[in-house]
């Protein structure tokens, strides 16, 4: 089989996945790239990639450049990683084999050591995401409940005559509870549909904040 990337010839390796079960690869005699014709379905063990790993990761590949070696479909770039040097891999569309560029499959293996769910990095990353969140997500309901009240004394000292317990403050009491809500799922929501949800209460609450302020 041909290198997706510099078209030369490629060697067959196996490596082992975390569970030690073998994965089966090509890897290129000139770039030292390897293609996967199938997605990796487990995390691959480290010491198994740096076995065959050479050299410091390719980072100037070109989506233009890579070429699926099953169907000639142009790959599809993806990104891994949030460093300054983004982790790549391209993935095949139509078959969906996976090539990593020199350097790449070890930087995707551990990135995924680093993010599975209880590792130090993970926790910590997701600890400050969800203070962050929250921090602002309180911050902003306390700025919009200041605002709502000061608007309903400014209407009670008009001359209209409004009820002490009148609607207004009745909706501003269920917005406030439901942003809370929203916040909650927002920021102790463990998958991205209950997340979503969240954001999305947040979002229904603060138009209905602007309402009272700003009127309709």
């Amino acid at each position: 089989m041909k290198c997706p990337l510099c078209d030369s010839d490629s060697e067959p390796v196996v490596l082992r996945s975390s569970g030690a079960r073998t994965v089966e690869a090509k890897r290129c005699t000139q770039c030292n790239g390897f293609w996967f014709p199938r997605p990796l379905s487990d995390r691959l063990d480290i010491t198994s990639v740096q076995q065959f790993e050479t050299g410091a990761p390719n980072y100037s590949v070109q989506a233009s450049d890579v070429v699926c070696p099953n169907d000639n479909t142009l790959l599809e770039r993806s990104d891994h990683d949030l460093n300054p040097h983004s982790g790549q891999y391209w993935s095949c569309p139509d078959c969906n084999g996976q090539f990593f560029p020199r350097g790449q499959l070890a930087l995707y293996t551990q990135w995924q050591i680093d993010n599975q769910p209880g590792t130090p990095a993970a926790i910590g990353a997701m600890t400050r995401t969800q203070a962050t969140t929250g921090i602002l997500s309180i911050s902003g309901l306390f700025v919009m409940v200041m605002a709502s009240l000061s608007n309903l004394n400014y209407q009670a000292a008009s001359t209209q005559t409004l009820p002490s317990t009148g609607p207004n403050v009745l909706t501003l009491l269920l917005l406030a509870v439901t942003y809370l809500a929203g916040t909650i799922l927002a920021v102790l929501g463990r998958k991205l549909p209950v997340i979503l949800l969240g954001w999305g209460v947040i979002a229904i609450c603060l138009v209905g904040f602007s309402v009272i302020i700003f009127g309709p």
